[in-house]
């Protein structure tokens, strides 16, 4: 699926990524200047010198190979494999936000799952027995609140993660940091093969990309980015888990830890997170009264996992709504669209299930 985009645009999209000297912010102010792919690659030097980039750019942008893109495209082609650009009806609104989100993101499943409300759950690659124990506990519980699972797919507690959430009937989305072509780790087949079916897969790799240095951080801001909050189980002081809970903290989303014995060294790093303002929780409820939109909606998860599917318009708009109350002002000022519009399309998504009405507006579910 190319989202409206096609071959050529794809390419132009893809190369924009490729770039030299134009990181993850550069690329989306440069799609932002210019309006479109295609727009930066036909534009002359002096445009391109008045977009703020510097020669080094220029020189790449008019010396890009396109072909080097056949072989994601070709990938593109197979059923269930999809493309979200950033300004895509299906990118996640909270990841957008977020101070470096991808340009674009590769998929595998169902992309509806991208607008669901979500929870990272990590932690260590060498879980304990407990560890094991908490996460297959809290995340049928979370589940059961409505909430999808997202982790990283890697060993241990992500894993357990994916698993726990898809045994209680649940969803759930791994972020992976290498091409969707591969699993990483190879053990992990047919658990992906699960979640694709059950949920989606995701990455920001083109397909045919293998682990390379700092792809696993560059992971961990999108599990961070697509999250309302993180759950760290277990995980030692220096730890990729505490990563992806920084981050979720320079983004002001909610960190959670729970806490294990003094003397556990997989206890150490949510004992370090809680002493930097996690919130030690216990049990679920420790978790969803943080979250309170979601908390008001947790009566109404079955109706959740049965709601209907989203047409685009109806997607677009969803986008001006918040998971926390949003006002009917704040709607309108987003959206730019007349009154009687915006109750009618309120109306819908509340039969649908997709938001709540509640004091001072209405927020997503």
């Amino acid at each position: 699926m190319s989202n409206g985009y096609d071959e050529q645009q794809l390419k132009q999209l893809f190369a924009i990524r490729k770039i030299d000297g134009v990181g993850d912010i550069g690329a989306i102010k440069l799609l932002n200047h210019f309006g479109s792919p295609a727009a930066v690659f036909a534009a002359n030097e002096q445009q391109l010198k008045d977009s703020g980039i510097r020669l080094s750019s220029i020189a790449s942008i008019q010396t890009m190979d396109f072909e080097q893109f056949d072989k994601a495209l070709e990938w593109l082609e197979e059923p269930g494999r999809q493309i979200i650009p950033i300004h895509s009806t299906y990118y996640p609104p909270l990841l957008v936000q977020t101070a470096s989100p991808p340009l674009f993101l590769f998929a595998i499943g169902n992309i509806e799952h991208l607008l669901n409300p979500q929870i990272a759950v990590v932690g260590s690659r060498s879980p304990t027995p407990q560890g094991i124990s908490n996460t297959q506990t809290f995340c049928k519980s979370l589940v059961e609140q409505g909430l999808t699972i997202t982790s990283g797919l890697a060993l241990g507690i992500d894993g357990e993660a994916h698993r726990a959430a898809l045994a209680a009937g649940g969803y759930t989305l791994a972020v992976t940091g290498t091409g969707l072509s591969r699993v990483y780790p190879a053990i992990h087949r047919n658990l992906a093969h699960l979640i694709k079916d059950n949920g989606l897969i995701v990455s920001e790799c083109f397909p045919e990309e293998k682990v390379v240095a700092g792809c696993f951080p560059r992971r961990n801001r999108i599990i961070a980015g697509l999250t309302l909050g993180t759950l760290v189980v277990e995980a030692k002081k220096k730890s990729g888990s505490l990563i992806t809970a920084r981050l979720a903290m320079e983004e002001a989303r909610e960190v959670f830890a729970i806490p294990g014995s003094i003397h556990n060294p997989l206890a150490q790093g949510c004992h370090d997170l809680i002493r930097q303002g996690a919130k030690l929780v216990e049990n679920t409820e420790d978790i969803m009264e943080e979250l309170p939109a979601l908390a008001k909606a947790q009566n109404q998860a079955t109706q959740i996992q049965s709601r209907p599917q989203l047409n685009p318009e109806t997607a677009e708009f969803l986008k001006f709504i918040d998971y926390e109350t949003t006002s009917l002002d704040s709607i309108s000022m987003r959206s730019q669209l007349p009154v009687e519009s915006i109750t009618n399309k309120l109306l819908l998504l509340e039969l649908d299930g997709w938001i709540i009405n509640t004091t001072g507006g209405y927020a997503r579910l």
